[in-house]
């Protein structure tokens, strides 16, 4: 869930060491065992493993060409971004 979270909303890994995010998690559910980064990390990399191998084999599996299409852009807030469109 916390991978989920992470990706989302484009926060950094390390969102899950931050103190203030550790309270607030401590005081809405003091039972919660709040995963490290590096749990964070794995937990990301086989999310992006899974949608890959299935991105993978729904294209394996389509009778039609694909065309594939990638667009690049930076916001004003300087951050990148990539749009990947798939369609026949």
């Amino acid at each position: 869930m916390g991978a989920k979270m992470i990706i989302i909303d484009e926060l950094s890994f390390r969102f899950v060491e931050n103190m203030g995010f550790r309270l607030m998690m401590s005081i809405c559910c003091s039972s919660l065992n709040i995963p490290s980064l590096i749990t964070i990390a794995r937990d990301i990399y086989h999310t992006y493993v899974n949608e890959r191998v299935k991105l993978k084999e729904y294209l394996t599996h389509l009778w039609q060409m694909v065309c594939v299409t990638i667009d690049t852009w930076t916001s004003l807030q300087r951050i990148n971004y990539i749009l990947i469109m798939i369609g026949n």
